[in-house]
C-alpha cells in the first residue's frame, strides 16, 4: 500500500520524504485554499519537496473547461495527476482526458458503481470519501470491498486510492485489504510515526537496564 499525503504541509511532507515512504501528494480546491500563494507558485513547491506524482483538481464543471483544466495542469508538469469529480460531466472529461494520455484521478467516489464507470472511461486511479461513506450511513469498507471486487472481477488496471481516511483504524483496515494506494492527512501522519505509550515505556527500560551496566556501548574505533 503506499502511501500519499493529503497536505500541504511542508513539515508533514519532508518527514515523510526523509522517511522514504512518500509516494505521492494529493490536493483538492479546499487544501490549496490554506495557502495565500499563487496556485502556480504552490504547485510548484509541491513538486519541488517530491519526487512523486501530485494530483491536483479541476473546478470547471462543464466538460470542455475539465478537460482544458486537466490540460494545463499536465502541460505545468507531466508528474500532475488531475483529479476529476465523478459527475456525468467529470466522466466523460476523464476518457477525453484519457485519450489524450493525460492520467487521471476519479474524485469523490461514494459508490461501486462510480468506481467501475471510472474505470471503465480511464481514470488512473479512483478515489473513494471512505469517512464521509461512513457518515452516510452505509459501511466504508464494505463498499471499498464491493469496490475492489468489481475491478478485480472486469481486470480493470485501475487503482484505488483510499482516500478521506480519518483513524489508526481504518488505515489498518485498508493495510489488511491491501489497498494499492492511501492518502492521509497530516494530522494522521503524524499518528502513524508517533511513538506509542507501550514502546516508549520499554524502551525506557532498555536504557535503564543498559545503564546499570559498567561497559560502555560497543565502539569500533
Amino acid at each position: 500500500m503506499l502511501l500519499w499525503l493529503d497536505t500541504i504541509n511542508f513539515e508533514a511532507i519532508q518527514m515523510a520524504t526523509d522517511l522514504g515512504i512518500l509516494y505521492g501528494i494529493t490536493t483538492n480546491p479546499l487544501i490549496l485554499s490554506e495557502s495565500k500563494e499563487p496556485l502556480k507558485t504552490l504547485l510548484g513547491e509541491l513538486l519541488n519537496h517530491q519526487d512523486g506524482p501530485l494530483a491536483v483538481q479541476v473546478v470547471a464543471e462543464d466538460i470542455a473547461g475539465m478537460v482544458k483544466q486537466g490540460q494545463d495542469l499536465y502541460s505545468f508538469s507531466d508528474r500532475i495527476i488531475v483529479k476529476v469529480p465523478v459527475t456525468k460531466s467529470g466522466l466523460e472529461a476523464i476518457h477525453l482526458l484519457n485519450e489524450k494520455e493525460i492520467p487521471t484521478m476519479a474524485t469523490t467516489v461514494f459508490y461501486p458503481h462510480q468506481a467501475f464507470m471510472a474505470a471503465q472511461v480511464g481514470a488512473k486511479y479512483i478515489a473513494p470519501y471512505l469517512s464521509h461513506i461512513d457518515k452516510s450511513g452505509r459501511s466504508a469498507l464494505e463498499t471499498l470491498d464491493a469496490m475492489q471486487r468489481i475491478l478485480k472481477s472486469n481486470d480493470m488496471q485501475t487503482d484505488i486510492l483510499a482516500a478521506s481516511v480519518n483513524s489508526l483504524e481504518m488505515f489498518q483496515a485498508c493495510a489488511q485489504r491491501g489497498i494499492p494506494h492511501i492518502t492521509v492527512k497530516d494530522t494522521l501522519f503524524y499518528q502513524l510515526t508517533d511513538t506509542a505509550s507501550q514502546t516508549q515505556e520499554w524502551v525506557d527500560k532498555f536504557t535503564k537496564a543498559f545503564a546499570n551496566l559498567d561497559t560502555p556501548f560497543l565502539s569500533c574505533k
